[in-house]
Protein backbone atom coordinates (compact mmCIF):
# COMPACT_ATOMS: atom_id res chain seq x y z
CA UNK A 1 0.00 0.00 0.00
CA UNK A 2 2.88 2.35 0.77
CA UNK A 3 5.17 1.10 -2.00
CA UNK A 4 4.86 4.32 -3.99
CA UNK A 5 5.65 6.65 -1.09
CA UNK A 6 9.11 8.17 -1.52
CA UNK A 7 11.88 7.07 0.83
CA UNK A 8 12.56 10.68 1.74
CA UNK A 9 8.94 11.14 2.81
CA UNK A 10 8.93 8.00 4.95
CA UNK A 11 12.15 8.99 6.70
CA UNK A 12 10.95 12.55 7.25
CA UNK A 13 7.62 11.44 8.74
CA UNK A 14 9.01 8.67 10.92
CA UNK A 15 12.21 10.35 12.07
CA UNK A 16 11.97 14.03 11.11
CA UNK A 17 15.30 14.03 9.31
CA UNK A 18 17.00 13.34 5.98
CA UNK A 19 18.08 9.88 4.83
CA UNK A 20 21.78 10.70 5.19
CA UNK A 21 21.25 11.90 8.77
CA UNK A 22 20.88 8.23 9.79
CA UNK A 23 24.22 6.44 10.25
CA UNK A 24 25.03 2.97 8.95
CA UNK A 25 24.96 1.71 12.57
CA UNK A 26 21.80 2.37 14.60
CA UNK A 27 21.16 1.70 18.28
CA UNK A 28 17.45 1.22 19.05
CA UNK A 29 16.21 1.39 22.61
CA UNK A 30 12.74 1.60 24.15
CA UNK A 31 13.95 2.67 27.60
CA UNK A 32 17.46 4.19 27.71
CA UNK A 33 17.38 7.98 27.33
CA UNK A 34 18.91 9.75 24.33
CA UNK A 35 20.59 12.15 26.74
CA UNK A 36 22.53 9.29 28.35
CA UNK A 37 24.18 8.63 24.97
CA UNK A 38 24.77 12.30 24.18
CA UNK A 39 26.50 12.74 27.54
CA UNK A 40 29.28 10.29 26.63
CA UNK A 41 29.62 11.13 22.93
CA UNK A 42 32.32 13.32 21.42
CA UNK A 43 29.83 15.37 19.46
CA UNK A 44 26.12 15.64 18.74
CA UNK A 45 25.78 15.88 14.95
CA UNK A 46 22.02 15.85 14.34
CA UNK A 47 19.04 15.74 16.69
CA UNK A 48 15.71 14.84 15.12
CA UNK A 49 12.10 14.08 15.98
CA UNK A 50 9.25 12.68 13.92
CA UNK A 51 7.08 9.82 15.07
CA UNK A 52 10.31 8.63 16.70
CA UNK A 53 13.01 10.74 18.36
CA UNK A 54 16.70 10.24 17.79
CA UNK A 55 20.17 11.67 17.61
CA UNK A 56 23.22 11.03 15.45
CA UNK A 57 26.48 11.27 17.38
CA UNK A 58 30.19 10.93 16.91
CA UNK A 59 31.92 8.44 19.21
CA UNK A 60 35.54 7.36 18.75
CA UNK A 61 35.42 9.12 15.41
CA UNK A 62 32.48 6.99 14.22
CA UNK A 63 29.04 8.29 13.20
CA UNK A 64 26.34 6.42 15.16
CA UNK A 65 22.58 6.98 15.36
CA UNK A 66 20.53 6.32 18.50
CA UNK A 67 16.73 6.15 18.28
CA UNK A 68 14.09 5.89 20.99
CA UNK A 69 11.91 3.11 19.58
CA UNK A 70 9.04 3.08 22.06
CA UNK A 71 7.97 0.25 24.36
CA UNK A 72 6.38 -2.92 22.97
CA UNK A 73 6.52 -4.91 19.75
CA UNK A 74 4.32 -2.61 17.59
CA UNK A 75 6.35 0.53 18.36
CA UNK A 76 9.82 -1.00 18.20
CA UNK A 77 8.94 -3.26 15.26
CA UNK A 78 7.59 -0.39 13.15
CA UNK A 79 10.61 1.73 14.07
CA UNK A 80 12.93 -1.00 12.79
CA UNK A 81 10.79 -1.39 9.65
CA UNK A 82 10.97 2.36 8.99
CA UNK A 83 14.75 2.11 9.05
CA UNK A 84 14.45 -0.01 5.90
CA UNK A 85 13.91 3.32 4.09
CA UNK A 86 17.38 4.45 5.21
CA UNK A 87 20.85 3.25 4.31
CA UNK A 88 21.67 1.80 7.73
CA UNK A 89 22.88 -1.80 7.60
CA UNK A 90 23.16 -2.81 11.26
CA UNK A 91 20.75 -2.39 14.18
CA UNK A 92 21.71 -2.96 17.80
CA UNK A 93 18.68 -3.20 20.08
CA UNK A 94 18.99 -2.71 23.82
CA UNK A 95 16.47 -3.02 26.63
CA UNK A 96 15.79 -5.03 29.78
CA UNK A 97 14.27 -8.43 30.54
CA UNK A 98 13.10 -10.66 33.34
CA UNK A 99 15.20 -13.79 33.77
CA UNK A 100 13.56 -17.18 33.31
CA UNK A 101 16.90 -18.97 33.50
CA UNK A 102 17.45 -19.21 37.24
CA UNK A 103 21.24 -18.84 36.98
CA UNK A 104 20.88 -15.18 36.00
CA UNK A 105 21.08 -12.31 38.46
CA UNK A 106 19.86 -8.71 38.30
CA UNK A 107 22.39 -6.63 36.38
CA UNK A 108 23.70 -9.52 34.27
CA UNK A 109 23.90 -8.84 30.54
CA UNK A 110 22.48 -11.08 27.82
CA UNK A 111 23.64 -10.86 24.21
CA UNK A 112 20.90 -12.09 21.89
CA UNK A 113 20.77 -13.29 18.29
CA UNK A 114 17.85 -15.74 18.77
CA UNK A 115 14.33 -14.73 19.83
CA UNK A 116 11.09 -16.67 20.15
CA UNK A 117 7.98 -14.90 18.85
CA UNK A 118 5.35 -14.34 21.50
CA UNK A 119 3.95 -11.13 19.97
CA UNK A 120 1.51 -10.41 17.17
CA UNK A 121 3.61 -7.95 15.16
CA UNK A 122 5.64 -10.63 13.40
CA UNK A 123 2.54 -12.24 11.87
CA UNK A 124 2.05 -9.17 9.65
CA UNK A 125 5.55 -9.45 8.24
CA UNK A 126 5.82 -13.12 7.35
CA UNK A 127 5.09 -14.70 4.00
CA UNK A 128 1.50 -15.59 4.94
CA UNK A 129 -0.62 -13.40 7.24
CA UNK A 130 -2.93 -16.38 7.79
CA UNK A 131 -0.13 -18.25 9.53
CA UNK A 132 0.24 -17.73 13.26
CA UNK A 133 3.96 -17.43 14.06
CA UNK A 134 3.56 -17.76 17.84
CA UNK A 135 6.40 -19.84 19.26
CA UNK A 136 8.56 -19.65 16.14
CA UNK A 137 12.23 -18.74 16.30
CA UNK A 138 13.46 -15.59 14.53
CA UNK A 139 17.17 -14.96 14.22
CA UNK A 140 19.32 -11.90 14.25
CA UNK A 141 22.95 -11.85 13.14
CA UNK A 142 25.45 -13.96 15.06
CA UNK A 143 28.41 -11.92 13.84
CA UNK A 144 26.91 -8.73 15.27
CA UNK A 145 26.08 -10.57 18.50
CA UNK A 146 29.68 -11.78 18.79
CA UNK A 147 30.97 -8.22 18.47
CA UNK A 148 28.60 -7.19 21.25
CA UNK A 149 29.77 -10.07 23.41
CA UNK A 150 33.43 -9.24 22.82
CA UNK A 151 32.79 -5.72 24.13
CA UNK A 152 30.63 -6.55 27.15
CA UNK A 153 32.98 -9.33 28.27
CA UNK A 154 35.48 -6.59 29.16
CA UNK A 155 33.09 -5.40 31.87
CA UNK A 156 32.40 -8.69 33.66
CA UNK A 157 35.16 -8.37 36.23
CA UNK A 158 34.52 -4.65 36.80
CA UNK A 159 30.92 -5.22 37.88
CA UNK A 160 31.05 -8.83 39.01
CA UNK A 161 28.36 -9.82 36.51
CA UNK A 162 27.82 -12.56 33.95
CA UNK A 163 27.76 -11.67 30.25
CA UNK A 164 26.64 -14.51 27.99
CA UNK A 165 24.78 -15.27 24.79
CA UNK A 166 21.17 -16.29 25.29
CA UNK A 167 17.70 -16.57 23.83
CA UNK A 168 14.80 -14.19 24.48
CA UNK A 169 11.03 -14.65 24.45
CA UNK A 170 9.11 -11.51 23.40
CA UNK A 171 5.70 -11.27 25.04
CA UNK A 172 2.74 -8.95 24.42
CA UNK A 173 1.35 -8.97 27.97
CA UNK A 174 3.23 -8.34 31.21
CA UNK A 175 0.30 -9.74 33.19
CA UNK A 176 0.35 -12.74 30.87
CA UNK A 177 3.48 -13.88 32.70
CA UNK A 178 1.95 -16.82 34.56
CA UNK A 179 3.34 -20.22 35.54
CA UNK A 180 2.10 -21.86 32.34
CA UNK A 181 3.63 -19.03 30.32
CA UNK A 182 6.99 -19.43 32.00
CA UNK A 183 6.82 -23.22 31.51
CA UNK A 184 6.30 -22.65 27.78
CA UNK A 185 9.09 -20.05 27.60
CA UNK A 186 11.53 -22.41 29.28
CA UNK A 187 10.49 -25.27 26.98
CA UNK A 188 11.55 -23.00 24.11
CA UNK A 189 15.02 -22.70 25.61
CA UNK A 190 14.69 -19.02 26.50
CA UNK A 191 16.75 -17.28 29.16
CA UNK A 192 14.65 -14.13 29.53
CA UNK A 193 11.35 -12.47 28.69
CA UNK A 194 10.77 -8.94 27.35
CA UNK A 195 8.53 -7.24 24.78
CA UNK A 196 10.42 -6.18 21.65
CA UNK A 197 13.34 -8.27 20.40
CA UNK A 198 11.51 -10.77 18.17
CA UNK A 199 9.60 -7.95 16.44
CA UNK A 200 12.84 -6.04 15.79
CA UNK A 201 14.51 -9.17 14.41
CA UNK A 202 11.50 -9.86 12.16
CA UNK A 203 11.58 -6.28 10.84
CA UNK A 204 15.34 -6.43 10.22
CA UNK A 205 14.93 -9.73 8.40
CA UNK A 206 12.38 -8.08 6.09
CA UNK A 207 14.88 -5.36 5.19
CA UNK A 208 17.99 -7.52 5.05
CA UNK A 209 19.61 -5.70 7.97
CA UNK A 210 21.95 -7.22 10.53
CA UNK A 211 20.60 -7.17 14.08
CA UNK A 212 21.49 -8.25 17.60
CA UNK A 213 20.38 -7.23 21.08
CA UNK A 214 22.04 -6.39 24.38
CA UNK A 215 19.69 -6.93 27.31
CA UNK A 216 20.11 -6.20 31.03
CA UNK A 217 18.38 -8.52 33.47
CA UNK A 218 16.06 -6.25 35.48
CA UNK A 219 14.05 -8.72 37.56
CA UNK A 220 13.76 -12.36 38.60
CA UNK A 221 10.08 -13.32 38.33
CA UNK A 222 10.67 -16.99 39.19
CA UNK A 223 12.42 -15.96 42.42
CA UNK A 224 9.67 -13.54 43.54
CA UNK A 225 11.82 -10.52 42.71
CA UNK A 226 9.58 -9.17 39.98
CA UNK A 227 8.49 -5.81 38.55
CA UNK A 228 5.95 -5.33 41.34
CA UNK A 229 7.67 -6.54 44.51
CA UNK A 230 10.69 -8.23 46.00
CA UNK A 231 13.41 -6.11 44.38
CA UNK A 232 15.94 -5.11 47.05
CA UNK A 233 17.98 -1.92 47.40
CA UNK A 234 21.06 -3.97 46.54
CA UNK A 235 19.35 -5.16 43.34
CA UNK A 236 18.46 -1.58 42.38
CA UNK A 237 22.00 -0.33 43.02
CA UNK A 238 23.50 -3.13 40.94
CA UNK A 239 21.07 -2.57 38.07
CA UNK A 240 21.53 1.21 38.04
CA UNK A 241 25.32 0.90 38.01
CA UNK A 242 25.19 -1.18 34.82
CA UNK A 243 22.44 0.98 33.32
CA UNK A 244 24.55 4.12 33.86
CA UNK A 245 27.46 2.74 31.82
CA UNK A 246 25.44 0.88 29.19
CA UNK A 247 25.24 3.76 26.64
CA UNK A 248 29.03 3.93 26.52
CA UNK A 249 29.25 0.14 26.15
CA UNK A 250 26.78 0.23 23.26
CA UNK A 251 28.54 3.14 21.56
CA UNK A 252 31.91 1.42 21.97
CA UNK A 253 30.51 -1.67 20.27
CA UNK A 254 28.94 0.33 17.45
CA UNK A 255 32.13 2.30 16.89
CA UNK A 256 34.00 -0.97 16.37
CA UNK A 257 32.02 -1.78 13.21
CA UNK A 258 33.51 -0.93 9.83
Amino acid sequence: MYDKVKRETMVNIHFGCKIDDIASIVILTPIWSLESFTNVAEEELVKFAGWYKGVTLKFNGKKITVISSGIGAPMSGDCALALNYTDCDTIIFSGSAGAVNTKWCIGDMLVVSDAVIGEGFSRYHSEDIRKDRFGELVQGDRGTAQKLLNTVNKYQSRYGIDCCEGRIFSIDSILGERKDTFDFIREKGCDGVEMEVSAVFTACSCGGKKAAALIIISDLPLKNRNLFEGITETDIKRYNEIKHDLPEILLETAAGFR
